[in-house]
């Protein structure tokens, strides 16, 4: 007999594969290393920088030629999964430059660095790949608030209590609700796109930190990978490193408040105290021991997962203080704390949608809650003043 799991008895429906992994952690999986991320970005780094400097004249079309091929080579065989970074070589900027050294030979190979540092290398790289990740945070809020709006829309007239101090406090509808989670996440949006405003500017060319005494166009590399510009210091995302990391775990932090605080209102609606929502099976889990338990644990899971993002904010922050001009090793670990972060949180958001597209809602128990505690009182007593009975403060004695 093979048993999968310890629990799921009373489950009409398990969690999805993408579910467990969302609740599981690193429980029983690892992750790969940073810089195997990097690599598409540190290609196409490398690509658009070879081409400059054919255009510049700095290298010839042979030159180039061979090196592009070498870069390809490279790129098809970590595809096909028959290469992997290898650690004696300290990082993916040196991988590929030993890489294409053996394969093209030093008098090609060795080229590759002009007129760079692997210091605007990484910079660059990280910019690519947090780019990128932008975007997908966008898409998936986009989705989340889509789904919000719907259903906001269908229980436009379906009433509840709102609440205060978790008392209730006056009539609302389960729509008004979500809309308000909804507007919520707008601004996480404006937040994502705000990013590509302070950041969306090439560091290539920066080197070390001080530029280089060759003629470089920066115009055409921040073209070749999408930039609007290039930045206009070299110095500056050099020092700064850490500062369009820690400004996007900002956003992430903010935008996972928002969405524990929608987890904790589902949790409690969906108490046996409230009766307001029922989660469906597969955001649910299960007991080893009690076989009655079904517990909440896709929504605990992301408070824990915002509790993360504040810890990991705060070592950003922390990285950049009082850093001493120019490249400091320390920004090295902003790297591993962001792509933590990134990792982390991310799926929170195909999660929510699906959890607030699949919840039951009990209109009857939220209607019967909604004429309990005196929650038309504050109606009751403004229509008194709007009718010209008493000053308001009389009416609310």
């Amino acid at each position: 007999m093979k048993i999968e799991k310890l629990w799921g008895g009373r489950f009409e429906e398990l969690p999805s594969k993408e579910m467990v992994h969302f609740l599981s952690g690193r429980d029983v999986k690892g992750i790969p290393p940073c810089d195997e991320r990097l690599i598409p970005y540190d290609l196409w780094g490398s690509r658009a920088h070879v081409l400059m400097l054919c255009h510049q004249g700095i290298l010839s079309k042979g030159d180039g030629k061979k090196i592009l091929k070498g870069l390809r080579e490279f790129d098809a065989l970590f595809r096909q999964g028959k290469l992997r970074l290898d650690p004696s070589h300290e990082d993916v900027h040196s991988n590929i430059e030993s890489f294409l050294i053996e394969r093209v030979g030093i008098e090609y190979g060795g080229k590759i660095h002009t007129g760079r540092s692997r210091n605007d290398q990484i910079v660059l790289d990280m910019r690519l790949y947090l780019r990128d990740q932008v975007l997908e945070f966008v898409e998936g809020l986009i989705l989340l608030i889509v789904s919000l709006t719907h259903l906001g829309e269908e229980h436009r007239f379906t009433l509840m209590p709102g609440y205060t101090h978790h008392q209730p406090a006056m009539a609302t509808t389960y729509g008004h609700l979500l809309l308000s989670f909804a507007e919520a996440l707008e601004r996480d949006v404006q937040r994502f796109v705000h990013w590509f405003h302070l950041f969306n500017k090439n560091p290539l060319g920066a080197a070390a930190g001080y530029g280089t005494s060759f003629n470089l166009d920066r115009q055409l590399t921040s073209k070749l990978l999408g930039f609007d510009s290039p930045t206009e210091n070299v110095t500056d995302p050099i020092t700064q490193r850490w500062e369009p990391e820690a400004e996007l775990a900002y956003a992430v932090a903010i935008m996972m408040d928002h969405l524990s605080t929608m987890a904790q209102t589902f949790i409690l609606f969906s108490t046996r105290e409230f009766n307001m929502v029922r989660l469906n099976d597969r955001h649910c889990t299960g007991s080893s021991i009690m076989p009655q338990k079904r517990n909440p644990c896709s929504l605990e899971a992301v408070k824990a997962k915002t509790a993360f993002a504040q810890g990991i904010l705060m070592s950003l922050l922390s990285a950049g203080k009082a850093l001493f001009t120019g490249y400091n090793r320390d920004t090295q670990w902003t790297k591993y704390w962001i792509m933590d972060l990134l990792e982390e949180t991310r799926p929170t958001l195909s999660v929510m949608t699906e959890v607030v597209r699949l919840l039951w809602v009990n209109k009857d128990e939220m209607l019967r809650q909604a004429q309990k505690e005196f929650t038309g009182a504050t109606a009751l007593m403004e229509w008194m003043v709007q009718q010209g009975f008493l000053p308001l403060r009389k009416a609310k004695m």
